[in-house]
């Protein structure tokens, strides 16, 4: 029995070692290296890059420290910049990854290249375009407790889970980027003063950035692209402005192909409720919600296709219909779609059901 307590004690003392140990030799790990949080990349003089990493200072709060370095490659930036800083670059921790629209137009394909290759870089990344000057960004005051690497990852998870940004991240656009028959996109940011704001979402042409979808239009994209729930929106009636909740929308997708010619139809539902109004309405008068879900439909139907005719002009997928086409039909090829893109009828319907008015109701 001695013998058996003995053992016991030894294993409980060494378990404790243990843990001690890897407490220490992490904490060690943490406070050995520069870790990057997020990182700009831009065009420099003679096709060069140009690229900003941002890094927390330790037990310092928001504080930060900003590298800057210019080269004909990412990698040599980050070891030309290495010279200047006293502990070794770790990109293990970073959460954001941005590219100048001044880059993104001449094309993105090696710095986007680079960050899938990075090995310790995980699923927890997002990418968006800048408006602006990333060391301006980077190095900017900001009426937030975060530092600005985090304030911009929680700035886009949010208005992912909650607001009009389709879900994203670096390895599900990565496999947007390589899918045939899709078009890539991407959230936009700006700082306006000690904030920094979603402008739009980027599209593109292969790896070039070619046009824009307005913010106000954002939403309409989500709910074309994914189901999702708990976005608000304003729209004019002819009774009043009415501020509706989305509760729910669901993206429903049929395909009709004639002749080895497809059209799309797209319908939309949507469960919404009445959040606000710009004048009082009898809403327990059914007639006038009815009236209500209607206006507010044609607005949404009218919005859509005045999308999916910019989405035509720039010659752009972002939707996926190609890639859609191409799960119905064996012979597709992609310059034949691309061919005929423009003329593809694709409708969208809207159904909206106002289940109920708010809290008072």
């Amino acid at each position: 029995m001695e013998k058996i307590k003995s053992t016991s004690k030894l294993i409980l003392i060494s378990c404790i070692t243990f843990f001690s140990l890897t407490g220490c030799l992490q904490k060690n790990i943490i406070d050995d290296v520069q870790l990057i949080q997020g990182t700009v990349f831009d065009v420099a003089k003679d096709n060069k890059v140009k690229v900003t990493f941002v890094c927390p200072i330790q037990k310092k709060g928001n504080k930060v420290q900003v590298f800057e370095g210019t080269a004909n490659a990412v990698k040599q930036v980050k070891a030309d910049t290495s010279l200047e800083s006293p502990q070794p670059f770790a990109s293990g921790q970073m959460r954001v990854a941005l590219y100048t629209i001044r880059l993104a137009k001449t094309g993105m394909a090696t710095s986007f290249d680079t960050l899938l290759r990075d090995v310790n870089i995980g699923n927890a990344l997002y990418a968006a375009l800048l408006e602006g000057n990333g060391t301006e960004l980077l190095k900017g005051k900001y009426s937030t407790s975060y530092n600005v690497a985090i304030y911009i990852k929680k700035l886009l998870e949010h208005n992912m889970e909650t607001g009009p940004l389709p879900t994203d991240n670096l390895h599900v656009g990565a496999f947007r980027y390589y899918q045939e028959g899709q078009d890539y996109y991407i959230p936009i940011l700006k700082k306006h003063g000690d904030k920094i704001k979603i402008t739009g979402i980027g599209l593109f042409k292969k790896d070039k950035y070619i046009g824009k979808i307005a913010e106000k239009d954002m939403f309409i994209f989500k709910e074309l692209l994914e189901k999702h729930k708990l976005d608000s929106h304003e729209f004019k009636t002819d009774s009043a402005y009415v501020v509706v909740n989305n509760i729910r929308s669901i993206p429903y997708y049929d395909i009709k192909i004639k002749n080895g010619k497809p059209s799309f139809f797209i319908h939309v539902h949507l469960d919404a409720r009445i959040q606000e109004l710009s004048k009082q309405i009898n809403l327990e008068n059914n007639k006038n919600t009815k009236n209500i879900e209607k206006d507010v439909q044609k607005q949404l139907d009218k919005q859509a296709a005045k999308l999916i005719k910019q989405f035509k002009s720039l010659n752009v997928d972002p939707l996926g219909l190609g890639a859609k086409y191409k799960h119905h039909y064996r012979p597709f090829k992609l310059e034949e779609w691309r061919k005929m893109y423009k003329d593809v009828p694709i409708h969208i319907k809207y159904t909206v059901n106002i289940t109920n008015s708010g809290v008072i109701e």
